[in-house]
């Protein structure tokens, strides 16, 4: 009788402990999705969750239950960071954008001045004479 209580009892913590861990992997899951959709790179963490659930389909769930943990935690770390990381993101898209702007009128300031130096560099072993006219003025 007492290994029969003992049984059942490890069979409800066992029960208990897969849908814990099914709650979290679907949490992950939701997280990866979230992450992914702000882009953010998340390759590592579903690596590690196709790892868990190939354990999880060996039925070793305390080694896929300790990855999906692991990955979770991570997951939650890259979320807490996610407003910082989108800061830098559009920081980034924002200066790319201004740098693009910035050169037709950069070209048109800048160009004139740049063809005058080149054109009065190349001529610069050039002679002038001096070149007397008639003074056939009229």
């Amino acid at each position: 009788m007492k290994y029969t209580l003992g049984l059942l009892l490890f069979s409800i913590l066992l029960a208990a402990s897969i849908v814990y861990s099914e709650g979290a992997f679907l949490e992950a899951l939701r997280l990866l999705e979230e992450l992914s959709s702000e882009g953010v790179d998340v390759s590592f963490q579903v690596r590690e969750l196709n790892r868990a659930l190939e354990l999880y389909r060996g039925n070793l769930t305390a080694e896929a239950g300790a990855i999906v943990t692991r990955v979770l935690q991570q997951l939650t770390e890259l979320k807490r960071e996610l407003p910082t990381f989108k800061f830098w993101k559009w920081l980034d898209v924002g200066s790319r954008v201004a740098i693009l702007l910035a050169i037709p009128p950069a070209f048109y300031y800048f160009f004139p001045r740049l063809y005058a130096l080149a054109w009065a560099y190349s001529r610069r072993n050039w002679l002038i004479k001096e070149v007397k006219k008639n003074d056939n003025r009229r």
